[in-house]
């Protein structure tokens, strides 16, 4: 694979010639060398033997693996949502889904890696909290609701949670007891979050759906949400196959946007969270 060196010492430790034999050794041998840069060091000398920076590292690594980096996303605030919402039945039991957040969890880390700020509001994910992003817990439609109301401002919202459309009305305040006989619940629907932010969205700034749907269908309903909800692009994704989507490593998708549509064919949810962000990339470079 790709060799990425990134060397930091001392400036009489990097000038000296076995140093410059090994590193005129190591390029003759295909080895990608990043830096050093010149600056202050640690024993308080200047001179050649600083450490590139992490943005240069990263840039070097990305372009080694083949991907070119993508500096759209620089300085700009980006807000990822995703998990599954949980609507209380009693303070036991609950309404929820089956999603694990894996791919807006994808999504939020190669937002991250391209230089954006990045907050992910998560719905109870059970994966490792992505260093780097100012992390949101949430549990309800309505907590993942006011969190990311409150960042609305964001210069792209993903909205990739399966957020609940209706909760209990009336969620008992303790453990229902076992009983004879059925248990009625009353639904009522949850707040519209992609649609208040479609509606209400400025100039430049980017609103993502998703849509988790069955077949034909459903992708017909992904188009028709993505107009009626006024959002920049729709994520759609065919739950009625069990070997992507939820509880799956890889997805299949179709981006919906108002120029056309883009089918990502089957691949790991990482590798579909870099076609989801190349296409918020011609978004942004559009306005």
């Amino acid at each position: 694979g790709p060799f990425v060196v990134a060397p930091a010492m001392n400036t009489r430790m990097w000038n000296h010639p076995a140093t410059q034999a090994n590193v005129k050794s190591l390029r003759e041998r295909g080895v990608v060398i990043v830096g050093p840069d010149i600056g202050e060091l640690a024993e308080g000398e200047f001179g050649p033997g600083r450490m590139s920076s992490p943005e240069e590292i990263v840039s070097s690594v990305h372009t080694a693996l083949g991907r070119s980096v993508d500096k759209t996303f620089c300085d700009l605030s980006v807000v990822v949502t995703a998990g599954g919402t949980r609507e209380p039945l009693d303070t036991v039991r609950y309404l929820g889904n089956r999603s694990t957040g894996r791919m807006g969890y994808a999504v939020a880390m190669e937002a991250l890696y391209r230089g954006a700020s990045v907050t992910l509001i998560s719905a109870n994910v059970e994966l490792p909290v992505p260093k780097g992003v100012d992390f949101v817990p949430v549990v309800t439609a309505a907590e993942m609701a006011t969190e990311t109301l409150l960042r609305q401002e964001a210069d792209v919202v993903v909205m990739a949670a399966a957020v609940a459309d209706y909760r209990p009305s009336l969620p008992e305040s303790s453990k229902r007891k076992k009983a004879e006989g059925t248990w009625t619940v009353e639904l009522e629907r949850t707040q519209d979050v992609l649609r208040e932010l479609g509606h209400a969205s400025s100039e430049g700034q980017v609103i993502v759906g998703f849509a988790a749907d069955e077949g034909i269908d459903g992708l017909e309903y992904a188009r028709q949400k993505r107009n009626e909800k006024k959002a920049d692009l729709i994520v759609f994704n065919d739950i009625s196959r069990s070997d992507v989507g939820f509880e799956a490593s890889e997805n299949e998708l179709v981006l919906i946007g108002s120029q056309g549509e883009t089918h990502i064919d089957k691949r790991s949810k990482e590798k579909c969270a870099v076609a989801i962000l190349d296409a918020i990339s011609l978004l942004l470079r559009s306005e």
